[in-house]
């Protein structure tokens, strides 16, 4: 029987697990912009009543000036990833080792997941660039890490933590032999995956207008935001050809090394097969690296064996159901949302509250035609793909790089070209949309069919089942998963980019083709930060929708019906 048709398996607490800190999280974020808007002043800086304009350009030309870009943005990642396993792990640290901290950390957690961290670009943008640069795309990769480290100590196997307390660990002990290495695995898994959101981010960052110039410091976004403003379609595009090979060579050297080195800990290795990347293999083969490992190791050990905390019995922390009183508390939080924004606002009223409601519908039209268009398009391709091993194996490696590449960079690139093709500004954030989120379907498609059980589809072979028969009892079900995995996926990473699908005006030009992403752009570019705030906000409640009325139900669905198949 299909998985799909089965019947419906009873209905348990589990329906709501895991949504309840997120719809807090969510709205408690959203209340906080709403009451923060109140406080900040109608303009970063003096209102610009003329068009975007950029105080000086800088000189594009040269080898010099290129390998001084990518020299500024690899530092900026590098400097990135660091901070935000930094962030990660303090706040993971935070929630599982404070009890009365724990609970409002979670709730943050789920409300980090759901926020558009490009809408902090203004206010991050008070401390430097290169604090907000930075800071933007750590906290990026701080939320997936610390939300990975948290699931993986509530995993921890009952024979390892009996183990831990048979050996009298204390607290101190236990978390450096017992909890960091078990959470390493995911946690590194989980900043490979949000890898690629964060290099679109670092991009937008160096991009993106603040206060009405563009940005002059060295870094590839800079070099194609500024070759696009003064039309080098050439420029444009050996920017965005660089920040692609940028990105290859900082996964292949840096990203996927860590997670094979990671794999050790793992109870079931999943790279055990693979061979080391040249990388690992240098690393391990060079003298100074070795010795330095040696040394870390050591202080690290050093450090783990103090006898520090506690050694009394760890209770399992209990899961509690939803509370009865969640809708009562999230009307209340929505009716705080709405009187913060617009009752007596020295800044909004109920007309921008008409505007951002239009300009949601547009946008979230656009996000719907362009996953439709994606799915319709990628879900027939990557299956005949993932079908052969022959073919699968550098499709797969195609789409690995195409989805870790910031597709972001060639948003001028693509900009110039329709300008040139004449093509209406109404179009362009679907293209762009289209564009951004096919190369995620792709790879999560091809994903869910390297997992697919190649036996069942060898007996669909014997009994001859094909056509509409074949895709709707054999392969929809089994891919369902991953495919709805790949579209809430796309719809979330989306919706932050349509602040650059949107803006469109790479040229210099006041245009744009309308919508939430256009709004808020326009509000950073100009340093409107009160409306900065509310399309923040707008963006964060889409978003969270999406999930809450669509993804997760769907997930839900799926899952159960899946283990009453198995049943």
């Amino acid at each position: 029987m299909s998985p799909l048709r089965a019947r419906r398996g009873t209905r348990g607490p589990d329906r709501k697990t895991g949504l309840t800190a997120s719809l807090v999280g969510t709205l408690v974020v959203v209340a906080a912009l709403a009451i923060f808007s109140r406080f900040l002043p109608v303009h970063l800086v003096p209102f610009h009543h003329h068009p975007l304009m950029a105080p000086h350009f800088r000189s594009l030309a040269g080898i010099g000036v290129l390998m001084g870009d990518i020299g500024h943005s690899l530092l900026r990642m590098l400097g990135a990833t660091l901070l935000g396993v930094l962030i990660g792990a303090i706040m993971a640290l935070t929630a599982a080792k404070i009890p009365f901290v724990g609970g409002g950390m979670r709730t943050a957690l789920g409300g980090l997941h759901m926020l558009p961290l490009l809408c902090l670009l203004p206010f991050l943008h008070l401390l430097g660039f290169e604090a907000s640069a930075i800071g933007v795309t750590s906290l990026c990769l701080a939320a997936p890490v610390a939300s990975a480290a948290l699931s993986a100590w509530a995993s921890i196997p009952r024979a390892l933590d009996e183990a831990a307390r048979a050996l009298g660990l204390t607290s101190w002990q236990r978390l450096w032999r017992l909890e960091a290495p078990y959470a390493i695995p995911d946690s590194v898994t989980a900043l490979a995956r949000a890898m690629p959101l964060a290099w679109c981010l670092l991009i937008a960052a160096e991009m993106l207008p603040v206060d009405g110039a563009l940005p002059s410091r060295p870094g590839l976004g800079t070099h194609a935001a500024q070759a696009a403003a003064m039309g080098s379609f050439w420029q444009t595009a050996v920017a965005a050809l660089l920040i692609g090979v940028l990105a290859f060579l900082y996964d292949t050297c840096l990203v996927f090394p860590w997670q094979i080195w990671a794999d050790r800990y793992r109870l079931r290795p999943i790279f055990d097969q693979a061979a080391d990347p040249w990388m690992l293999r240098f690393w391990r083969r060079t003298r100074a690296l070795k010795r330095a490992g040696e040394t870390l190791r050591r202080g690290l050990a050093w450090l783990g064996d103090l006898r520090l905390g506690g050694t009394g019995f760890r209770p399992a922390p209990l899961t509690r159901a939803p509370s009865r009183w969640l809708t009562l508390s999230s009307v209340l939080f929505l009716l705080l949302i709405v009187v913060a924004f617009f009752y007596r606002h020295h800044a909004l009223d109920l007309r921008d509250l008409l505007i951002v409601a239009e300009q949601s519908v547009v946008s979230a039209l656009r996000m719907t035609l362009a996953l439709i268009l994606a799915m319709a398009l990628w879900v027939p391709v990557g299956v005949w793909l993932g079908l052969s091993a022959r073919r699968a194996g550098p499709a797969r490696r195609l789409a690995r790089f195409l989805t870790l590449y910031p597709k972001n960079a060639l948003f001028p690139v693509l900009c110039l070209a329709m300008v040139a093709l004449g093509v209406t500004r109404m179009i362009w954030p679907l293209v762009l949309c289209f564009f951004f989120i096919q190369w995620l379907l792709l790879a999560q498609i091809l994903r869910g069919m390297r997992s697919y059980p190649p036996d069942l589809l060898q007996a669909s072979r014997n009994l001859q089942i094909r056509g509409w028969l074949w895709w709707s009892r054999v392969l929809l079900p089994g891919l369902a998963p991953a495919l709805l995995d790949a579209v809430s996926m796309a719809s979330a990473t989306g919706w932050t980019m349509l602040i650059l699908a949107e803006r469109s005006s790479w040229a210099l030009q006041s245009q744009d083709g309308g919508g939430i992403g256009a709004y808020v752009a326009r509000a950073i570019e100009i340093g409107d930060l009160p409306r900065v705030v509310l399309g923040a906000a707008v963006l964060t409640l889409c978003i969270a929708l999406g999930e809450f009325l669509v993804w997760h139900p769907l997930r839900m669905q799926i899952r159960r019906r899946i283990q009453t198949s198995l049943k």
